[in-house]
């Protein structure tokens, strides 16, 4: 299966020429009218909303504070010659069709793809067992050929840029679907500086829970709940799980209500703008999240901004936010998760995890990279 540490020599060898967040130089300030971006995700997104719908809402929040004309696609209502640039979120047959009709239209598309391949993930979805069979020998032929046709391999081929989150997405892109490394730009995921100042207290007294383990997200086989619920069963540490199941994986759902102990405490999904969000991660003792893998998660970016302590999977884009100062487990692992966890939750919290988040992974450093990709596309 590919990690980012499998693609470390690709990583290695085209990073200089990767432009990201860091970089120094400015592309040149367009001298026209003001630019218009329309921000479109899939036309479903809002039913189970997640990361990804927080990450377009907030790019195009942090776009307009940079005096950019960009709001989400109102597709009755927006006209291609009346854009600038496309700029889509996610890899579905749905923002493929869109990509499809801006390029008619001679629009210059951007991409962020949103994307990670793991044959472990798939293999554990809920589905039937040769639809997984079929999604994992897919996979295993993109490793063999990255020129194998297929929706997306032609989608991520038609875009003029692609902004992964991290390296280790752009090493697959390249790796398994053959994107030129040219057209691939690391923008990465942020969080909103108002984690940083939540007050904990809010969220002990509205559910009356304290010292307690968090796990925060849609609840799914991807998100790997069960395994952490069955790591910690026979200890004493209170868990919430905060999150709403995503629509037909009410079974999965049903499963983690049976592995949980009496400590355990379920929580429907929280807005992304509620103040109760916000406390509940500083109020936390430590956020994990074991998934099957994660790019790297926003709410570990969230909880970090408090200094609350990671446990976080190995699989996925974690590390390379995060390095040293959280601790990373194989989500097959029970036996490690339950180590993770019981030594992160009697860490301190940690002023250098909370800096780290401040300084690197604000929306406005993730905006201004987003801006220089739109730049240099308009040439």
């Amino acid at each position: 299966m590919v990690e980012h540490n499998a693609t470390a020599a690709a990583t290695t060898e085209h990073s200089a020429a990767l432009p990201t967040a860091g970089d120094v130089v400015r592309v040149r300030t367009r001298k026209a009218a003001r630019l218009t971006v329309r921000l479109v995700g899939d036309l479903v997104a809002m039913v189970a909303p997640g990361g990804g719908e927080v990450q377009l809402q907030e790019t195009a929040r942090a776009l307009r504070a940079q005096h950019v004309d960009a709001r989400l696609w109102r597709p009755w209502e927006d006209h291609f010659e009346q854009i600038d640039i496309v700029h889509l979120f996610g890899s579905t047959p749905g923002t493929a069709t869109i990509a499809e009709a801006a390029k008619r239209a001679g629009k210059p598309v951007v991409l962020s793809p949103i994307s990670w391949f793991d044959p472990s993930a798939m293999w554990r979805e809920l589905a039937p067992l040769a639809t997984r069979a079929s999604r994992v020998a897919r996979w295993w032929l993109r490793r063999l050929s990255g020129h194998r046709g297929s929706w997306r391999r032609r989608l991520y081929h038609s875009v003029d840029a692609l902004l992964p989150n991290s390296m280790a997405e752009a090493s697959q892109l390249a790796e398994l679907f053959g994107v030129p490394w040219q057209r691939l730009h690391v923008v990465p995921n942020a969080a909103d500086g108002r984690f940083a100042n939540a007050d904990p207290q809010a969220f002990v007294a509205r559910y009356g829970v304290r010292d307690f383990v968090l796990c925060a997200g849609r609840i799914e086989p991807r998100k790997n709940q069960a395994a952490l619920l069955r790591a910690l069963a026979d200890t004493d540490v209170p868990v919430v799980i905060l999150g709403a199941a995503v629509p037909g994986q009410e079974s999965y759902y049903r499963e983690c209500r049976r592995q949980a102990n009496g400590r355990v405490t379920f929580i429907d999904r929280l807005e992304h703008d509620d103040p109760l969000l916000a406390a509940a991660l500083a109020a936390a003792r430590c956020l994990v999240l074991c998934s099957w893998f994660e790019t790297p998660g926003l709410v570990a970016l969230e909880a970090a901004l408090s200094g609350t302590p990671l446990v976080l999977t190995r699989r996925g884009s974690a590390s390379e936010y995060f390095g040293p100062l959280a601790r990373y487990v194989d989500p097959a692992n029970e036996a490690e998760i339950r180590s993770a966890v019981t030594a992160a939750y009697d860490r301190p919290q940690s002023a250098a995890l909370a800096e780290l988040v401040r300084t690197q992974y604000s929306w406005q450093v993730t905006a201004q990279a987003t801006r220089n990709v739109y730049d240099k596309i308009l040439g």
